[in-house]
Order: structure tokens, then C-alpha cells, then sequence
């Protein structure tokens, strides 16, 4: 084999490498595809008394719902000037986590969050909501993400094992199905 003139075997063999390397960088491509892009987030500890739900996100209307965290047992709670007891004999505070999958602004009405329990449901605690200054309507923006706790005051004996948890659909006065999420 002769080479062109003016060419150098070094030349020829980085062009060929060069060539090669895009089509089996084609090719690969196209058996092994590894699909979009995501975030690299990483893990984070759980709160002290608290431990980690590894149940798969849920919908309701153009909110994604999913549930981090659940601590239950809590006597009592602290907020910046005061240390309250639980009326009805325990707190279970859940961590949640919310994005709006919409274009336009949501809002989601934490009083309509809903914990399962053996004894039934039971909607978030009002006063200790405000106590350990949690928003009880955020607005989220098209594809903002929100973490928020949610604290509710339930008797002694029951033991959290579900969320029903309602977002929002734009344009509609009717709201979505809920998003049940258990605690596992």
C-alpha cells in the first residue's frame, strides 16, 4: 500500500483511529442507548427518628407526589419559641416531596393531605403546622419542586401506613384522583 503524497503514516493512522472511534461511537449509540439525561442528586441521610420510604412516586393532576420520610412516636415537638405536647397522645411527621409537572403555577392545599392509619385518616395538625412554620398553601411555579414536612397529632396507639396526598389540575374546578402512597 503507498500513501498519497505529502502524507505521513502518522497522519493516516490518526485520521483512521478518528474514523473509527465515530463509528463505533455511532454504533454503540444505537445498541445501548442509555436514554436521557438525568440529575446526579445525592443521597442524603434521614432525620434523627426518622426513617426513609422507598415507595415510587404518584400523580394526581399535574403534581408528582413522593413521600421521603415518616417519623412517628413524637411526645412532643419544639418550634422557635415553644415546646408543645401531642393533644391526642403522638406526632407523625412525613416528609414530602412535590413537583409541578404543569407549564403554569399550582397551588397544593397541605390541609387536604391525608395520613392512613389503622384507626382512619386524619388531616394536618393546624396549629403544629404553623408552629414549626411549614406553608399550608405554597405556590409552585411550572416544573418547581417543593420539600415540605407535613405534622399531624394522632392518637398513641395508631401506626401511619399511607398518605393520600391531592394536587391540582389547571382550568378545572374538579380535583384530581389522589395520589395514595403507602409507608411501607
Amino acid at each position: 500500500m503507498s500513501l498519497p503524497s505529502g502524507s505521513s503514516p502518522s497522519r493516516l493512522l490518526v485520521a483512521l483511529t478518528l474514523c473509527c472511534g465515530v463509528l463505533s461511537g455511532c454504533a454503540a449509540e444505537k445498541e445501548g442507548s442509555p436514554g436521557p439525561e438525568v440529575y446526579q442528586q445525592a443521597p442524603r441521610p434521614v432525620r434523627d427518628g426518622e426513617r426513609a420510604v422507598r415507595a415510587p412516586a404518584r400523580n394526581s393532576g399535574e403534581l408528582l407526589f413522593q413521600v421521603l420520610g415518616v417519623s412517628d412516636g413524637m411526645a412532643r415537638t419544639t418550634g422557635s419559641h415553644a415546646e408543645v405536647d401531642a393533644v391526642r397522645g403522638q406526632y407523625v411527621r412525613v416528609r414530602v416531596l412535590v413537583e409541578n409537572l404543569g407549564r403554569t403555577s399550582s397551588e397544593v392545599d397541605l390541609r387536604e393531605q391525608r395520613l392512613v392509619t389503622s384507626g382512619g385518616f386524619f388531616s394536618p395538625d393546624g396549629p403544629t403546622m404553623t408552629l414549626k412554620r411549614q406553608p399550608l398553601r405554597p405556590e409552585l411555579g411550572g416544573g418547581v419542586r417543593l420539600e415540605f414536612d407535613l405534622w399531624y397529632d394522632i392518637p398513641a396507639g395508631l401506626r401511619p401506613s399511607g398518605m393520600v396526598l391531592l394536587g391540582s389540575t389547571p382550568y378545572t374546578t374538579s380535583p384530581p384522583p389522589a395520589a395514595e402512597i403507602s409507608l411501607g
